[in-house]
């Protein structure tokens, strides 16, 4: 489809939005103006942005409304659904003229240059799906958070998998990506959309852990492209998802359990996930041992034989259990989200900001969208 933005500046004859940012926007007013000023301050300036409002409760859409008069800004208005659907129905919205999708969170900030360096790096490597740049942590008013802490963590886990076997260089594979997040920050990925669309998009049924479950099956495709500069400032505060580490658990062995047991693996792809896995599994109880051991020294049996088991199960776990397949407690599964609202923003000189409403409210998307 085409916006009327799009089909504005085809009529002016300026070039089309090469680039669809969708931004899921959930309850988050308090940061979602400084996420889109960060979107709408790229040094790429062929792109357009989506802001897909997941039934926020509080004042973020008319936030949202005060950058209609953008015309590369719409506003999508939808029923509860969760942020993976969100993300679906942003991209089904791009505008046909899109040859990229990034997925931008509702209170990330990113730096002007971010898309520019990673159109950059995908058009230096045309057999990659994706290309994605470090982030790091900032607080709920902006500030760093250890500074370094982010970008230290994700390059620990990309080494967690090249120790387990992966293969170095400049590209990030399934095995990588397997093993943990976040090895690549959702904020800052740029995802070809013919890749996005044979991915699948993102599972719904996921609360949370929809991105890992998302970048392994776009990886499973062809490689993800590493820019190794910190272009994305990603913020901590707790209202984050990734909150509840019971939930984030069960949504990790899910992950594990779905992608070890596709059927979309080829051989090379299990053999691969499996050695992975053996490897990982091999190190985490040696590391839990250790640990049991020491609280015994220490005088604390109980704690020390817990630890011990703990490691001793680790070993024993040769490839996940299929039964981790299953959607976590919570998860949206039977979930039919609804597009209520399109407002898209200013098209025309004779248009007020907010004034293009396509109404849809009798209209339900499609299941899981």
């Amino acid at each position: 489809m085409t916006s009327d933005a799009t089909d504005l500046r085809r009529a002016r004859g300026d070039a089309a939005p090469l680039v669809t940012v969708v931004v899921p926007l959930h309850d988050r007013a308090r940061y979602i103006a400084e996420t889109l000023r960060s979107v709408l301050a790229q040094d790429h300036v062929d792109l357009e942005v989506i802001v897909v409002d997941d039934a926020s409760a509080d004042d973020g859409p008319d936030i949202v409304r005060g950058f209609l008069d953008d015309p590369r800004v719409t506003l999508v208005l939808r029923s509860h659904g969760g942020v993976g659907a969100a993300r679906n129905a942003g991209a089904a919205l791009a505008a046909d003229t899109t040859g990229f999708l990034m997925f931008m969170d509702d209170d990330d900030v990113c730096e002007p240059e971010l898309v520019s360096s990673l159109i950059e790096a995908l058009e230096a490597h045309p057999e990659a799906s994706g290309a994605f740049a470090r982030g790091e942590f900032i607080d709920s008013d902006g500030g760093p958070v250890h500074d370094g802490a982010f970008r230290h963590q994700m390059i620990a886990r990309e080494e967690l998998g090249l120790a387990d076997g992966a293969v170095s260089g400049p590209y990030r594979g399934i095995d990588q990506v397997f093993l943990a997040t976040p090895v690549v920050p959702m904020g800052a990925l740029l995802v070809r959309r013919a890749a996005f669309e044979t991915a699948g998009g993102y599972d719904p049924s996921f609360v949370v852990g929809q991105d890992w479950d998302f970048t392994i099956r776009l990886a499973r495709r062809a490689p993800l492209v590493v820019v190794d500069r910190v272009l994305l400032r990603y913020r901590r505060h707790d209202a984050n998802a990734s909150a509840n580490r019971r939930r984030d658990v069960r949504t990790a062995r899910r992950v594990w359990a779905t992608a070890f047991f596709s059927p979309e693996n080829t051989p090379t792809d299990a053999r691969l996930l499996e050695r992975v896995w053996r490897s990982h599994q091999r190190r985490t109880a040696a590391r839990k041992t250790a640990q049991g051991r020491a609280l015994l020294r220490s005088g604390h049996p109980v704690q020390g034989i817990r630890r011990i088991a703990d490691g001793l199960a680790h070993r024993a776990l040769r490839r996940p259990l299929r039964v981790w397949r299953r959607p976590v407690p919570g998860s949206l599964v039977d979930a039919r989200p609804r597009t209520i609202a399109i407002e898209r923003g200013l098209v025309d000189a004779d248009r007020g900001a907010g004034e293009h409403r396509d109404d849809i409210r009798e209209r339900p998307s499609e299941p899981g969208s």
